[in-house]
């Protein structure tokens, strides 16, 4: 029996690699291997991977091993992984690169064996809405123009449309004439998704150099690359498109861009738009009557002040909270309650807009003070959110005590609107 014993125990340690290794003709030791060697700081690992990759017949191995580099998060990797989307013939090993890039400036805590786009995993950083690098990140320019070029000449239209939102990911302004140019090139008419992502980003980026392109791009022959472009216009700030976003909301067939010329629009600040907004506040759409009292109220609208009888009597909440930015925005402050308190509802998103532009532009930001000890969990890590995003680090101190909420969900905010009011 004992020497039974001996022997199964004897023969299960052949079968596990003691020392595995890139080089072994085992996919499964090469397996371990990397695994082994993905952690956080291994430079030394870089050049090794970078060897193996040439070598490495098996895609979903070479997948891993971008993975690994994304693990390991040190610059040194940026050209391994540039050659990757250059020359790597597999498109989901190039979208695996696109994901270590990322990791790379965009800290994602991850732990456990490697997983990568072949074990049908959907990274978080190469969704829409992904997270962007934080303003204390100085992103590489080799990184930016490894992704413009891919970009430009992918063979896949998947991979092309993850490097664009990667751009935006990095907020690569720099980059910008490259996606301008990209979006008007007459050989990426074929490539619809791509020039969409694009007109997207570009807005996301809220950098008015990309406002002409986009006001052409109103135009273009795409009706989706005219949604997108629509609101990217209002998101950069091109005031000089107001006429023809003003003629497409009166003129368009299609509800989708009208509506999106009409929030487009709001974002302007551009008061030749005062009249058209005037004309919509009292419009059966509750879209449009909250666009055009949104938009009113980013101008310090004077006749915001008189709306108190048209706030009692409106009842679809976003105009209501539209019209409480309006009277908060032209000095009647008990309206920042009603804002507030909107963060706990389903409105919850525009709200924290509005009170966001109050204390970031509106000089409202002392207001926002007292709803730290509000006895709503929610308004408190709301406010604390929109403290954090807002940027002034004198208010650290009022934020702190937050830390030690019995609410989970406050302490986490708060604990992350430290770290943005530390940088």
């Amino acid at each position: 029996m004992g020497f039974t014993v001996t022997y199964l125990l004897a023969f299960v340690l052949l079968l596990v690699p003691q020392n595995p290794s890139l080089d072994s003709a085992s996919p499964k030791e090469r397996q371990a291997a990397i695994d082994q060697m993905a952690v956080l700081g291994n430079r030394e690992a870089i050049p090794k991977f970078a060897e193996a990759l040439k070598k490495e017949p098996k895609s979903d191995i070479r997948a891993e091993m971008i993975a690994a580099l994304g693990r390991i998060r040190d610059r040194e990797a940026i050209p391994v992984l540039a050659d990757t989307l250059r020359n790597d013939l597999d498109k989901d090993v190039r979208s695996q690169a696109i994901d270590s890039l990322l990791r790379i400036f965009i800290p994602i805590d991850e732990t456990g064996p490697i997983r990568t786009i072949f074990n049908k995993v959907k990274s978080v950083l190469l969704q829409p809405n992904a997270p962007v690098v934080g303003p204390e990140v100085q992103v590489d320019l080799s990184a930016k123009e490894a992704l413009a070029t891919t970009m430009q000449k992918d063979f896949s239209e998947g991979v092309r449309v993850e490097a664009v939102r990667a751009l935006g990911s990095l907020k690569a302004k720099d980059q910008i004439p490259a996606l301008t140019a990209a979006l008007e090139d007459p050989q990426n008419r074929e490539h619809r998704s791509v020039r969409v992502e694009i007109a997207h980003t570009l807005g996301t980026l809220r950098d008015p150099a990309a406002g002409p392109a986009l006001e052409r791009a109103l135009r273009d022959s795409d009706r989706e690359v005219v949604e997108e472009a629509v609101l990217a216009v209002g998101l950069v700030g091109h005031a000089a498109a107001r006429p023809v976003l003003e003629e497409m909301f009166r003129t368009s067939s299609n509800r989708n861009i009208r509506s999106r010329s009409l929030a487009s629009l709001a974002l302007l600040r551009d008061t030749g738009s005062v009249p058209l907004f005037e004309s919509l506040l009292s419009n059966k759409d509750d879209y449009y009557r909250e666009l055009s009292a949104e938009g009113l109220s980013r101008m310090n609208y004077a006749g915001a002040k008189e709306w108190r009888t048209r706030f009692d009597q409106e009842k679809a909440p976003n105009v209501r909270n539209a019209l409480a930015y309006g009277l908060a925005a032209s000095g009647d402050l008990d309206y920042v309650n009603n804002l507030a308190n909107a963060l706990d509802s389903r409105q919850d998103g525009q709200a924290e807009v509005y009170l966001y532009e109050l204390g970031k532009f509106g000089g409202k930001l002392n207001e926002l003070y007292r709803y730290l000890r509000s006895t709503n969990p929610k308004v408190r890590g709301g406010i604390a959110r929109i403290i954090g995003n807002i940027g002034d680090p004198s208010w650290s101190d009022q934020i702190r005590p937050l830390t030690e909420d019995a609410n989970t969900d406050v302490v986490r905010e708060s604990v992350a609107a430290l770290r943005k009011l530390s940088r």
